[in-house]
């Protein structure tokens, strides 16, 4: 009762006040002091960071292989499919579509074969029109092919014992260039991008449209077609027509016209949108076309654009 007294006559606390105060002036103590007594008192050293990263690393690489066949279900959903090594210049269209391809992408590699046609590379499964790029990495490596072809090699001409004197043409230098530049021809349906490039008057926005083109097409069976390139002028096409070539017997890639989506066939630059849905609402009202003459009969192309087109198309 002393202490109460002195703290109410040194402050000038009414009797209420020294009670709040003799109340909270203790419990301000007790929070100050209790959180570095219990730090203190709690603390605990782990050196375990080791182990644990271990444990770690062992959990992550179980999910790895237990997650590897369901994203593979993913990638191919509602197919059964059983992945085993393959070799897509001999297997059957059965084991074809064993291993995930559905029915048009496995006919489409029979009649690709049928027809002359063979995978060297992995890679070259790829240039089959339709074929996911999603269902090529789950088969990439079961493909019996490998990733790429051996570079062949050049023998490398040894020196002669006596120089030869060679008598310097009669040209000029920009003379020579110029005949050395015009003595090649390109395949177009094999050249790549940089070898376009090879071609005066072509850089590389003209040359990543042609391979885009020939994509969309299946191949060129003309070099003609090379002038539908959207910005090649007539003018252009004329000088490098001349180093243009299309192997006869390369075979193009061909849509079935009887088992295309409306996707698929929208997607050549032959067919337009009302056209594939023409044909489409025909497929459905008469059935299957038995040949172009079929196609034909409908009037939705002028001869020049039904003589382009039949080249791209199965009628199976």
């Amino acid at each position: 009762m002393n202490i109460k007294r002195l703290v109410r006559n040194y402050f000038g606390f009414s009797k209420t006040q020294t009670n709040g105060f003799m109340v909270l002036t203790p419990l301000m103590f007790v929070l100050l002091f209790v959180p570095g007594i219990y730090r203190n008192v709690t603390e605990i050293e782990y050196n375990e960071f080791d182990s644990d990263k271990r444990q770690l690393d062992s959990l992550v690489g179980l999910w790895r292989n237990n997650m590897k066949p369901s994203l593979e279900k993913e990638v191919l959903p509602g197919v059964n499919i059983r992945l085993t090594f393959i070799e897509p210049n001999t297997a059957t269209q059965e084991e074809l579509m064993g291993v995930g391809l559905d029915q048009r992408l496995a006919s489409r590699i029979y009649n690709y074969r049928t027809a002359g046609g063979s995978f060297k590379v992995k890679s070259d499964l790829k240039r089959i029109y339709g074929f996911p790029d999603s269902l090529y990495q789950v088969l990439e490596k079961y493909i019996q092919l490998p990733d790429e072809l051996p570079q062949p090699k050049v023998k490398v001409a040894q020196p002669s014992e006596k120089p030869v004197k060679r008598e310097r043409k009669p040209y000029s230098v920009e003379k020579e260039s110029a005949l050395k530049l015009e003595s090649f021809t390109l395949d177009i349906n094999k050249a790549d991008s940089l070898e376009l490039q090879k071609l005066r008057g072509i850089g590389p926005a003209y040359s990543s449209r042609i391979v885009k083109f020939r994509q969309l097409l299946g191949g060129f069976s003309s070099i003609d077609q090379v002038k539908e390139v959207f910005g090649i002028s007539d003018s252009l096409y004329q000088s490098i027509a001349p180093q243009l070539m299309v192997d006869e017997t390369y075979q193009l890639i061909q849509i079935n016209i009887n088992l295309a989506t409306f996707k698929e066939l929208n997607a050549h630059p032959y067919i337009s949108y009302e056209q594939t849905k023409e044909i489409m609402n025909a497929k459905s009202k008469y059935g299957k076309f038995r040949s172009a003459e079929d196609l034909k009969r409908l009037s939705l192309f002028d001869s020049i654009q039904i003589v382009k087109l039949i080249p791209y198309l199965q009628f199976q």
